[in-house]
């Protein structure tokens, strides 16, 4: 038997690893009613879009509250301070259903790739639990994991902010248009996070790690 497979040894009987094993199932079998629930709240709200569907948005830049609107139970307010609000939730009527489908694929992609990452770290467990974490398997593993994080995470922030964009001509009442032609402006723009590069980045660092732990073990059962 191979120096790498005598140094992994220990980690077969490790509770942690186990712990991470059975997590990793839990997940999965989690992500999989999240999926369905995805789901379900998307064919939900398409049905729902013509009586109105409740909805929580930015308006894009502080508006004023309602002019009857009285603060109180805070002291620390100076008197004749002017309230504002950052964010709505409201029942909206005749949402495109661009946005619906949109913002549902943000949310179907997100469970996704929950379940993706849960998948990579039960292979990763597995080899541990093996007794042999540095072959190959785990290196394409931890590869996975990293484009998971990439495109998962990026894919579901850029598909929320496109599809609360195309949803930007919803119509409210404020004190300046009382009749309710008041059309808050874009909210969000698609983007990129620099977390998940950074993740990303690190586990494909890691992954060269393996990789070569790999090519050491290959080598060393060639000696034997």
């Amino acid at each position: 038997m191979s120096t790498v497979d005598e140094a992994g040894r220990p980690l077969t009987r490790s509770h942690a690893v186990r712990f991470i094993y059975w997590t990793s199932l839990a997940y999965l079998v989690l992500a999989a009613i999240e999926l369905v629930d995805a789901v379900v709240q998307l064919s939900t709200r398409l049905g729902q879009r013509s009586s109105g569907i409740i909805m929580t948005w930015n308006p894009g830049f502080p508006a004023p509250q309602p002019t009857h609107y009285e603060m109180s139970g805070a002291p620390y307010v100076a008197q004749g301070s002017t309230a504002y609000f950052t964010q709505m939730t409201g029942t909206v009527r005749d949402v495109p259903v661009a946005s619906i489908v949109v913002t549902g694929l943000g949310d179907i992609v997100s469970v996704l790739c929950g379940a993706g990452i849960a998948v990579c770290i039960f292979v990763l467990a597995q080899r541990m639990a093996a007794g042999a974490p540095f072959v190959r398997a785990s290196a394409r593993a931890l590869v996975a994991l990293a484009a998971i994080v990439f495109f998962g995470f990026e894919g579901a922030q850029v598909l929320h902010a496109v599809g609360s964009n195309l949803a930007e001509n919803v119509l409210i009442a404020s004190p300046q248009e009382p009749d309710g032609q008041w059309s808050p402006p874009i909210s969000e723009g698609p983007g990129f996070s620099l977390l998940p590069i950074y993740v990303s980045v690190g586990l494909l660092a890691l992954a060269a790690v393996f990789r070569a732990g790999a090519a050491y073990r290959d080598d060393s059962d060639g000696l034997v």
